[in-house]
């Protein structure tokens, strides 16, 4: 299973890596850091490990970068070519996965519906990871980081993501997530993000909010009242014989983002959790992010074997 990914990862790698623009002073190349950190992230090893010749066997690259190499390049002024890259790699994997993609339906594809929703990724209580903070996780109290995605049928690699510490509220990062979605088309959430603010946000950018209240039926106060919340509660919490367009419309996308984050974590070298040696938020951003692409890589073989 890692190989038939393994080529699906490093052809997209590949195809970035040719027209990949690289400063005259790197020794080693941005293809090759990268590399070395989708294999570690692939076999769930660290970083140390995908550094040694050895563990190679039999796809060895002509020349690794040494660990020492691989901390620069992932950081600072560095980090952001080596992040720019993984993007870009997301990206070509997204181009690939379009041509092959026909399983999307049409309600999905005229409406260009996403779903927004988050993923605890907890840390041992006893971590002294300074960025760790004590949250809201899964039922109960944790402390560790927090996926934030915003996800859509068809698609390989998510919308748009964030990792933040536990402690953040959804509806934050939630702001920023929708500031940069494209196109136009509705945002299916729970009712952690039933916030006026969040609704006027997705208008600006041409998208709806569907989210519910979380005491459906209740009252306003008297605070002012966005219009664009008070049509999400009539289309939600409609009378008997009113319009059930916004409930159907919910009821049956807005589950699919627990199978999306269900199948990010359902497989060998998926998302089950964060390693002992990921800690510090860029390391979980980049540990997250590589899993994300290792995922991606897993949609596009399988919709190639498919078609």
């Amino acid at each position: 299973m890692e190989r038939e990914l393994w080529s699906e990862l490093s052809a997209a790698v590949a195809e970035v890596g040719a027209s990949w623009l690289e400063p005259r002073r790197y020794v080693h190349p941005t293809a090759s850091v990268v590399r070395v950190h989708l294999w570690a992230a692939l076999h769930d090893r660290p970083i140390s490990w995908a550094c040694a010749p050895a563990h190679w066997l039999p796809l060895r690259p002509a020349v690794l970068p040494d660990q020492s190499t691989m901390s620069r390049r992932t950081r600072g002024v560095h980090g952001k070519g080596f992040e720019g890259f993984c993007r870009a790699v997301g990206e070509a994997l997204e181009r690939r996965n379009a041509n092959l993609d026909a399983s999307v339906g049409v309600v999905s594809r005229l409406l260009h519906l996403c779903r927004l929703d988050g993923k605890p990724l907890p840390v041992a209580a006893h971590s002294t990871d300074r960025d760790a903070r004590w949250g809201r996780g899964a039922g109960q109290r944790n402390k560790g980081y927090k996926l934030h995605a915003i996800t859509s049928a068809g698609r390989a690699m998510p919308e748009r993501w964030a990792v933040a510490p536990l402690n953040v509220d959804e509806r934050v990062v939630a702001r920023r997530l929708v500031a940069r979605l494209d196109g136009a088309g509705y945002v299916l959430a729970d009712a952690m993000y039933d916030a006026a603010d969040l609704h006027e946000r997705c208008a600006a950018v041409n998208h709806r909010l569907l989210a519910p209240r979380g005491k459906p039926g209740g009252g306003f106060g008297h605070r002012r009242q966005s219009r664009l919340r008070l049509r999400c509660v009539q289309q939600l919490e409609v009378p008997p014989g009113g319009s059930r367009f916004g409930r159907r419309l919910h009821g049956e996308h807005r589950g699919h983002v627990e199978r999306d984050f269900a199948n990010l974590v359902g497989f060998g070298g998926g998302l089950t959790g964060l390693p002992p040696w990921s800690r510090r938020i860029w390391r979980v951003r980049h540990w997250v992010h590589a899993k994300l692409l290792i995922n991606a890589a897993r949609i596009v073989r399988r919709r190639r074997l498919r078609a």
